[in-house]
């Protein structure tokens, strides 16, 4: 069995040490620029230390994946427009905190003209959670078990906004876009699926 090396480890703990400040610095700095800059610097660690993990997943994306993350993610907006009111009528409190997320949101220069941003942004998640953390951790624990652990992490920058909401949301995202990573076996479907959602929950028609 192939041991995840130093180097990856290494790698995979500064990407998600990256998110986390983005994060944490989100009253510093504005959203755009610190997801922008932890995305790149994801990309350049994770190039410099983890190049066969990266590699591994730039397969051609299939266009089944293409249509399943694209059904998936129409249906995840779905969910989140019908959930969304019935959570407030039953925790009122939810309604402060996707106001405060989307207040960040809307920091210059907006969701609209911030999207080859978002775009390299939500490239950049996938690549270190559902692409290199599923991959790393699958050599120990196998995919499924991988899937759960990424998804965990997934959740790590979210605590900083210190919203319960968002860490429940963030931990429903990862594993279901962890999911469609480990079932299609390759990115095209959770990138999709996120950007997706990304664009028709943020930008198109946001909750509030």
């Amino acid at each position: 069995m192939e041991r995840v090396s130093r180097a990856e480890a290494l790698a995979l703990a500064a990407c998600v040490a990256a998110f986390c400040v983005a994060m944490g610095l989100r009253e510093v700095l504005n959203i755009w620029i610190g997801t922008g800059a932890a995305a790149l610097t994801s990309a350049l660690v994770l190039w410099l230390g983890a190049r066969p993990a990266v590699r591994a997943n730039l397969d051609t994306p299939t266009a089944t994946n293409l249509v399943v993350g694209l059904v998936v993610g129409v249906l995840m907006s779905l969910a989140t427009w019908w959930l969304y009111p019935i959570s407030v009528s039953l925790f009122p409190p939810i309604e402060t905190e996707v106001e405060t997320l989307y207040a960040l949101l809307r920091q210059a220069p907006g969701p609209v003209r911030a999207f080859p941003l978002l775009l390299f942004v939500v490239a950049a998640e996938e690549l270190v959670w559902r692409g290199v953390a599923i991959d790393l951790f699958s050599r120990s624990l196998g995919p499924w078990r991988a899937m759960l652990v990424s998804a965990l992490l997934y959740v790590l920058p979210q605590v900083a906004l210190r919203s319960p909401l968002l860490i429940i949301v963030a931990l429903c995202c990862g594993l279901l876009w962890g999911a469609l990573r480990v079932q299609t076996k390759g990115l095209a479907a959770p990138f999709v699926a996120h950007l997706v959602w990304d664009i028709l929950v943020f930008v198109w028609h946001p909750v509030a």
